[in-house]
């Protein structure tokens, strides 16, 4: 999850590090996933990354040790949080570029990349910009890149009312390092910005843009990566 989104999700920095610390959002286990796919296609290739929505890089930044990479592109609507990205990825054997900006016009903007990656975002977005999005990840990839989607979906059938009450309720009993005025908050966000779809839906639109759905990984019901290739260069 971005440090951007995390401030508007949590409403306050500890909080989110409490979230991360004590992995209540699976962020070890999708990590791990990412780690795996990004060893899948690009082990013996360099490769270029946009990362939308990067807030400070701090769980991203790590999974991309060890890799040959071309270039990282960073984009984030908080210079806060960019200033504290330069510094964690300032490891990275790559130029690396920080835009302050929202993470649709950073895609909008951005050259052909190997990698465009986002997590914890999508669902902000309604159904149709969603759409959206998939149609410009599939323009700007490069033939056959890899779109890295860490989101949460809503089960299939689940009515997104019913998503915000069971989700609110698990919170609740299982992120008990956070105390009742934290996990209102978290509660209070979610039900008036989140959006989150269910992923046949996200399939269904990454599909219509030619994008390849591959097997991704699901350590929560409701926490999930989502993985998606464009088609790779016919050879002439």
């Amino acid at each position: 999850m971005s440090q951007t989104q995390a401030v508007r999700f949590f409403q306050a920095w500890d909080t989110y590090a409490k979230v991360v610390a004590a992995n209540y959002m699976f962020h070890r286990e999708l990590g791990e996933a990412i780690k795996d796919a990004l060893r899948a296609r690009f082990i013996e290739r360099p490769f270029s990354v946009l990362d939308l929505g990067c807030g400070d890089a701090a769980t991203f930044a790590p999974l991309l040790e060890g890799f040959a990479l071309k270039g990282y592109k960073g984009a984030d609507l908080s210079g806060a949080a960019l200033a504290l990205a330069k510094k964690n990825l300032a490891h990275l054997p790559c130029p690396v570029e920080l835009a302050e900006g929202d993470f649709m016009s950073a895609l909008v903007g951005s050259s052909a990349q190997d990698v465009i990656y986002t997590s914890f975002a999508l669902h902000h977005l309604p159904t149709e910009r969603k759409a959206e999005f998939f149609k410009l990840a599939a323009q700007k990839l490069n033939p056959g890149g890899l779109l890295l989607l860490v989101d949460v979906t809503r089960e299939e059938g689940q009515t997104l009312e019913s998503y915000y009450g069971d989700y609110c309720s698990w919170l609740r009993t299982k992120m008990n390092a956070l105390d009742s005025f934290e996990q209102d908050q978290i509660c209070d966000h979610l039900v008036n910005n989140d959006f989150p779809e269910p992923y046949s839906l996200l399939r269904a639109q990454a599909e219509a843009e030619g994008l390849l759905a591959l097997p991704g990984a699901m350590p929560h019901k409701w926490h999930r990566l989502m993985l998606f290739a464009a088609a790779p260069q016919l050879r002439q």
